[in-house]
């Protein structure tokens, strides 16, 4: 049996996005090396992480022994101060660092990010606020997960009108262009993946349906 490597995930700046990231990536067993020029936020996190560094993370040097080229990733937390987070992000790939996120918390950050080039931009407050004006726009919406450029997959109580019927008879794949992937059963409790067309929804099942924005709108409003 071959044995995958364990991956390696770097994060720079520990605030508050930083901290949860690095409890939440060593909950899966990753290595996680964290570093910040605040000693107390190291000392925060240094009891679940692999390695906590206190260092300044904007000078190159010091970037440049910290050996984070070779970690399968590295996350740049320094959302609210724009110059340090931008000349570390210089400085990353300057060192030949391939995977970066960097974590933003204005349009204008955005942007400059965006022109450097990283691996994917991190909004949080943005991503949050999407997210929960999508929850409170339609109580039978759950969760939301945007995933390319116009498509998404939500979680949704199914509406009144579907239940009791199968998903044939429903046909939502030609009536609203989605498609239903799992459905989350409470009675009993289980969990089918890719349902069949004879499945029968139950008022306590829940969707998980991927389509269009626009098409998963026009569903959302169904009662």
């Amino acid at each position: 049996m071959i044995r995958r490597q364990k991956k390696t995930f770097a994060i720079i700046g520990l605030s508050t996005f930083g901290q949860y990231m690095a409890r939440f990536l060593a909950e899966r067993k990753f290595d996680v090396i964290v570093v910040d020029n605040d000693e107390s936020r190291v000392e925060r996190v240094k009891s679940f992480v692999t390695k906590g560094i206190i260092a300044d993370a904007t000078d190159k040097p010091t970037l440049e022994r910290l050996g984070l080229k070779d970690a399968d990733a590295v996350i740049v937390s320094l959302g609210e101060f724009i110059d340090a987070s931008l000349l570390v992000l210089l400085y990353l790939k300057e060192i030949g660092v391939d995977e970066i996120y960097v974590k933003v918390l204005t349009e204008d950050h955005a942007k400059i990010v965006n022109l450097v080039g990283v691996t994917e931009i991190i909004f949080p407050e943005k991503d949050s606020a999407f997210t929960m004006a999508q929850r409170i726009d339609n109580c039978n919406v759950l969760d939301f997960i945007p995933l390319v450029e116009g498509y998404s997959i939500i979680d949704l109580a199914p509406p009144a009108s579907f239940s009791g019927k199968t998903l044939g008879d429903l046909d939502l794949r030609n009536k609203y262009g989605v498609q239903v992937i799992i459905i989350k059963q409470a009675t009993p409790d289980n969990v089918v993946v890719v349902p069949t067309a004879g499945h029968c929804i139950k008022q306590s099942d829940i969707l998980i349906v991927l389509g269009r924005n626009e098409d998963l709108e026009q569903l959302k409003s169904l009662e």
